[in-house]
């Protein structure tokens, strides 16, 4: 685990789940409801669906997991 100014660079990486629907870079949209993972803080952020990179504002997306989706 790596380590930047005395805090841990791998908590920095958490899931959440998309509220509107999100195009990809790679072109593929994703829906409302898709697990991401969310990396950085702030108004925008990166995040991953299976190595695709999507670009997000706060508003796109909640942090965790809705119930229903983590009960899979």
């Amino acid at each position: 685990m790596r380590k930047s100014r005395g805090r841990n660079v791998a908590a920095a990486q958490r899931l959440g789940t998309l509220l509107v629907t999100v195009p990809g870079l790679s072109g593929t949209s994703y829906p409302p409801g898709t697990t991401v993972t969310v990396r950085g803080r702030g108004a925008t952020v990166d995040a991953f669906v299976n190595g695709d990179w999507l670009p997000l504002s706060w508003w796109e997306f909640s942090d965790g997991l809705r119930e229903d989706i983590a009960d899979r």
